[in-house]
């Protein structure tokens, strides 16, 4: 199983994205969102809370509460200021975001906003003290994506074939 004490995940890394298949990154989910006092999970209807709770039980001695904004569910998907509010609203200190994913999110609205959407998330969650993890599968999109969201991040995860790498990005963030 693994866990945020892995080698190469700084404990200062508050942004994380996670490059696995849809259920492939569950330990690395659950390790990332255990690191917080409470969880808020953004759905885009693959993954539900249920299945997060789930994931919680069967990888952490103590799951942390989970709050649960269903995209599509009182907020459009393709509506980014409403999900943006939604969200930072929900900020606070211990706040661990679990956003799952951006490649649904990327059926909605294209790269560009999505990268404008992302950037705005990263610097609300640093202003709170907050940490947040965004999903993508790596197959669902190209690697410009790819490329581009990773200069957003603290750090990047990636999971294939039960092997898991994280590496640190170099991105000059403080």
């Amino acid at each position: 199983m693994w866990g945020t004490d892995e080698p190469g995940l700084p404990e200062s890394a508050r942004t994380v994205l996670v490059l696995a298949p849809t259920m492939a990154g569950a330990d690395a989910c659950a390790a990332l969102s255990g690191r917080g006092d409470r969880v808020l999970f953004v759905g885009y209807g693959g993954l539900t809370e249920a299945d997060l709770r789930e994931r919680f039980e069967e990888r952490l001695a103590e799951a942390p509460p989970i709050r649960s904004l269903g995209v599509g569910e009182g907020v459009e998907p393709g509506d980014l200021t409403g999900q943006g509010i939604t969200i930072e609203e929900a900020l606070s200190p211990g706040t661990a975001v679990c956003f799952d994913s951006v490649g649904a999110l990327l059926q909605y609205v294209d790269r560009e906003q999505v990268f404008q959407f992302v950037h705005s998330l990263a610097e609300r969650c640093a202003e709170s003290s907050a940490s947040m993890h965004f999903h993508l599968d790596p197959a669902a999109v190209d690697e410009r994506t790819v490329s581009a969201l990773s200069t957003l991040m603290d750090a990047v995860v990636r999971v294939e074939d039960d092997e898991v790498r994280v590496r640190p990005e170099l991105t000059g963030k403080d």
